[in-house]
């Protein structure tokens, strides 16, 4: 019987379960988020009725589709639940969606179609930080957003819903080759679990970015993670900020 899902479930996601299961703060997050985004939260945006939760149960039972419920319940799929409570990182460029947005170039000007009044504050504050580093490669001035997914205007198509964009720095890095081309998205962010986690428990509410061969250096493709440190969070003490980053990084490789 060929089974039919809103969304194709991940293959091999048990050693991504399993590590953040061992994990009590990465289980704490993850029920804090769930709880944050549940339809029955004063401040959800769309409640559902009784009968809609009900379809989505059932639905979800007969298709065992995990994903299809909690997007019902709690407009996330569970890799949206996981990305939002910071266990997994952010591909770059999901859904052919660019993000991060970077704002510089590789010499840390300001690229042409962001010259104006109001990016002026975090460029100036991104130039005096740039010009102090020891290392200014693969550091850009940028912008990202935190997304989940939700039902288009038919309830048919699946669109990103964007829930927060900000401004801040990214950090590109090179990555040792963490998982083969015929791998899972789940077993790629096992894979990279311990830097993930680390930076998370360093550097809480930084957003991580992961690509697979995404890098490109002297013709060589490579495994890249990118750390954005939103202004909201880390503009005081952002150097020291992006010295901890580099150094769980360069610990793990």
């Amino acid at each position: 019987m060929e089974e039919k899902t809103i969304f194709p479930r991940e293959e091999h996601s048990d050693i991504l379960f399993q590590k953040i299961l061992k994990d009590p703060w990465a289980c704490e997050k993850l029920q804090a988020t769930f709880c944050d985004f549940l339809f029955c939260n004063d401040e959800f945006d769309h409640p559902l009725s009784p009968e809609e939760f009900s379809k989505a149960l059932f639905e979800s039972y007969k298709n065992r589709d995990l994903s299809a419920f909690l997007m019902g319940i709690c407009q996330n799929t569970i890799f949206d639940l996981l990305r939002n409570s910071f266990l997994i990182p952010y591909r770059f460029n999901a859904d052919g969606k660019q993000n991060p947005i970077i704002m510089t170039d590789e010499k840390g000007l300001l690229l042409p179609e962001y010259d104006n009044p109001f990016y002026k504050k975090e460029y100036s504050t991104f130039q005096k930080i740039y010009h102090d580093l020891e290392s200014d490669r693969n550091i850009f001035l940028a912008q990202a957003y935190r997304y989940s997914h939700d039902y288009g205007p038919n309830h048919m198509n699946i669109e990103q819903k964007i829930l927060e964009i900000t401004t801040g720095i990214l950090l590109i890095r090179e990555l040792p080759d963490t998982v083969k081309l015929k791998e899972t998205e789940a077993e790629a962010y096992a894979a990279v679990w311990d830097i993930m986690i680390a930076l998370e428990k360093e550097l809480p509410m930084a957003y991580v970015f992961y690509g697979q061969d995404t890098l490109v250096e002297h013709n060589k493709r490579y495994d890249e993670i990118g750390i954005f440190l939103p202004n909201s969070h880390f503009l005081k003490h952002l150097e020291k900020h992006i010295e901890k980053a580099e150094a769980i990084i360069y610990a793990q490789k």
